[in-house]
């Protein structure tokens, strides 16, 4: 990872096609304790590699459509969050991807992450 990257590309996908940027595993590796949970495989490296992908779905398809989903700076988390319909081309994606949604209990319109 000693290369240059661009923020946006991919660093591998998995068998879903689920990735992580480089930039993203660079954060991740930053951290500290950072390459240690990665070797090791942690829940921590585990929830970020995933938070990072439904990022990356949004992300992709909000390029082609920019009306599938809205990001913004959530001030009570003091991080990006994402926000789109419940029923739309995200959810689908998610669902294609295999992604196990962690929100899909919720009843509201729209989900946020």
């Amino acid at each position: 990872m000693r290369e240059r990257h661009t923020f946006r590309e991919p660093l591998g996908r998995d068998l879903n096609g689920l990735y992580i940027t480089a930039a993203q595993m660079k954060f991740f590796l930053n951290r500290r304790h950072g390459s240690e949970a990665f070797l090791k495989g942690t829940s921590e490296f585990f929830e970020y590699f995933y938070k990072c992908a439904v990022y990356n779905i949004v992300w992709d398809l909000a390029e082609k459509d920019p009306a599938c989903a809205t990001f913004f700076w959530d001030v009570e988390s003091d991080s990006i969050g994402l926000k789109f319909p419940s029923n739309g081309k995200v959810i689908k994606e998610l669902k294609k991807k295999k992604v196990k949604y962690f929100f899909e209990d919720e009843e509201d319109e729209e989900n946020t992450v």
